[in-house]
């Protein structure tokens, strides 16, 4: 709660000194150590399994900031003229009551259920809304893309290993993005 009034707040001071920002946001949620305020665990009575609740009303904590800081964008006038990405960084451990069905593997696999993560990006107006994009993307594509997009020039001998998505997920280009993704471990 405390990361999502935070990043409320300096979003709003932004917006009030007419100032571009970039908000990086990482919930420590839903990761160990498994904690929730009962107002979370409260929503989960139904669940019995004492971590899968717990894992449960943590996730729902996050449901609540990212709501919050989509409505300040919206209240500030400028959702249509914000990127929001929001992704995980792994599937879900063992030991935090998590379930990555039907996927096959958890975090640290290199198998679906260790790498295969809810990736979402909204840009009103741009964007078409609930499109489900059935390619494969990869965490490196939002660098290039928001490179892209502010005109940073990349240096030819570092390139980037992610890529420019907006074309793709305008329908500007209907080809996949990556012939092949690679994990180092």
């Amino acid at each position: 709660d405390e990361l999502s009034e935070s990043a409320v707040k300096y979003i709003e001071k932004q917006v009030s000194n007419d100032q571009h920002f970039m908000l990086y946001l990482a919930y420590n949620a839903p990761h160990t150590p498994l904690q929730a305020t009962p107002k979370y665990l409260s929503r989960f009575d139904h669940i019995k399994d004492p971590k899968r609740k717990t894992y449960a009303a943590m996730v729902s904590a996050v449901d609540d900031g990212v709501g919050q800081i989509l409505k300040t964008l919206k209240k500030s006038g400028i959702e249509e003229n914000t990127i929001v990405v929001f992704l995980s960084d792994n599937g879900g451990a063992k030991n935090n009551g998590s379930d990555n069905r039907p996927l096959r593997g958890r975090k640290s696999d290199l198998f679906e259920g260790g790498i295969r993560v809810p990736f979402a990006l909204q840009w009103k107006g741009t964007i078409p809304a609930g499109q489900v994009y059935s390619h494969p993307i990869i965490s490196l594509d939002i660098m290039a893309t928001i490179t892209a997009l502010a005109g940073v020039k990349i240096a030819e001998d570092r390139p980037l290993d992610g890529v420019n998505l907006l074309p793709y997920l305008t329908g500007k280009n209907n080809e996949a993005p990556h012939d092949q993704l690679f994990w180092r471990k």
